[in-house]
C-alpha cells in the first residue's frame, strides 16, 4: 500500500497540478473580488440592510463554489472537510474566549493562519464561515454579511502571498522534503522580501502626508483618517506587485503582515459599510457622503490598530507553531488545497 502511494507521488505532474492551481486561483480573485461587492451593496439597496441572514447564506454560497472549485472533478475527502471544521471551530472559539476574558483578536489571527496554511480559497471560506458562526453568539444583523466578506478577505489575501512552512528535517521523509520544495513551501528568515510591501506602505503614508500640508488641507481636517486606508492599500497592492514574490512564513514577516491586512482591510470595509448601516438605520442622518466617511475613517483608526495589534501579537505568540502543525498534517494525510 504505501510502495503503491511512493509510486503514484513519482508519477504525478507537479507543473501541470500547478499550473492548474494558478488558473483556479485567478477565476477565484475574480468572482470573489468582483461578485461579493456587487452583491453585497445590492442587498443594501434592495433590502436596505433586513434579510441579512439571507444575504449571509448567499456571501457563503459564492464562497462555497470558489471553494469546490479547488478539486477540480473529485469530491472532497473526510479528512480535508474535518481540517476545515475543525480550523472554523479554532476562530470561533478562539474568537469568543477573547471577546469575554482578554482584550485579544486570536480568531483573526487564526484565520490568517488558516489562509497562510490550506490556501487562499480555504482561507476565505474558514474566515466567512467563521465570523457567521461567531455572530450566533455575539449576535447577528446587517454588518454579519460584511464581516463575513471582511474575515474572507483577509484569509484569500493571506494564502495568496505567502509561501507555507517546511517543517524541521526529524518529521519529513526526502519525499516530503521534494513535495514541500515542488510546492513552494519554504520558509525564509530574510526580512529583504517583506521590506518590499512594507516600504511601499510606508512611502504612500509619507506622499498622503505631504499632500496633505501642501494641498492646506492641514487647517480643515486631521490627518489620521481616510488616508491612512486608502493610501495604505494602494502602497500594498504597489509593493505586492513590484515584488513578483511570494512572502516566506517566518514569524517577523506573519506579524507585520498580519497587522497590516487587518488594519487596511478589515478596517477599510467596516468603516465602510458602517455608512450604509446607520444610513440604513436612521434615513434622516448625514447620509451617505464623503464627510460622513471621513468621520468613520478618524474615529475607527484607533479601534482598527488596537484590532490590528493584538491580532499581530497573538501571530508572534503562537503563529508559527500552529503553522507547522498544520504543514505537518497535510503532508502526513497527503492534503493539498
Amino acid at each position: 500500500m504505501r510502495e503503491s502511494l511512493r509510486q503514484n507521488r513519482r508519477n504525478f505532474d507537479w507543473d501541470q497540478y500547478l499550473m492548474r492551481k494558478k488558473v483556479k486561483q485567478r477565476w477565484s480573485v475574480l468572482i470573489l473580488f468582483l461578485c461579493l461587492p456587487v452583491l453585497l451593496l445590492s442587498g443594501y439597496v434592495l433590502w436596505k440592510g433586513k434579510h441579512y441572514l439571507f444575504m449571509s447564506f448567499l456571501v457563503l454560497a459564492v464562497v462555497l463554489f470558489c471553494f469546490l472549485m479547488t478539486f477540480e472533478r473529485r469530491k472532497p475527502r473526510a479528512r480535508e472537510i474535518v481540517l476545515l471544521a475543525v480550523m472554523t471551530a479554532f476562530c470561533v472559539g478562539m474568537n469568543e474566549i477573547c471577546a469575554h476574558t482578554i482584550p485579544l483578536h486570536a480568531g483573526t489571527t487564526m484565520v490568517v493562519i488558516s489562509g497562510i496554511a490550506l490556501g487562499p480559497e480555504a482561507g476565505f471560506l474558514i474566515g466567512a464561515l467563521g465570523r457567521l458562526l461567531c455572530n450566533f453568539f455575539d449576535g447577528q444583523g446587517p454588518w454579519t454579511p460584511w464581516q463575513m466578506a471582511a474575515w474572507g478577505m483577509i484569509g484569500f489575501l493571506a494564502g495568496l502571498t505567502f509561501n507555507k512552512v517546511e517543517l524541521h528535517g526529524r518529521f519529513l521523509g526526502q519525499e516530503e522534503k521534494t513535495l514541500a520544495r515542488q510546492l513552494s513551501l519554504e520558509k525564509n528568515h530574510s526580512f529583504r522580501l517583506l521590506a518590499g510591501p512594507v516600504l511601499c506602505i510606508f512611502a504612500s503614508w509619507i506622499i498622503a502626508y505631504l499632500w496633505y500640508i501642501l494641498s492646506g488641507q492641514a487647517a480643515i481636517e486631521s490627518f489620521w483618517g481616510w488616508r491612512l486606508y486608502v493610501f495604505g492599500i494602494a502602497g500594498l497592492l504597489v509593493g505586492c506587485l513590484l515584488q513578483h514574490k511570494k512572502l516566506p512564513a517566518d514569524t517577523i514577516t506573519t506579524t507585520v503582515f498580519t497587522f497590516v491586512v487587518v488594519f487596511l482591510l478589515y478596517g477599510g470595509v467596516m468603516n465602510f459599510a458602517s455608512m450604509l448601516m446607520s444610513y440604513a438605520a436612521d434615513p434622516g442622518s448625514n447620509g451617505i457622503n464623503i464627510e460622513t466617511l471621513k468621520t468613520l475613517y478618524l474615529t475607527g483608526a484607533p479601534y482598527d490598530a488596537s484590532h490590528a495589534g493584538s491580532a499581530a501579537l497573538c501571530m508572534f505568540l503562537f503563529g508559527d507553531s500552529m503553522l507547522q502543525k498544520l504543514q505537518r498534517i497535510q503532508i502526513k494525510f497527503g492534503m493539498i488545497f
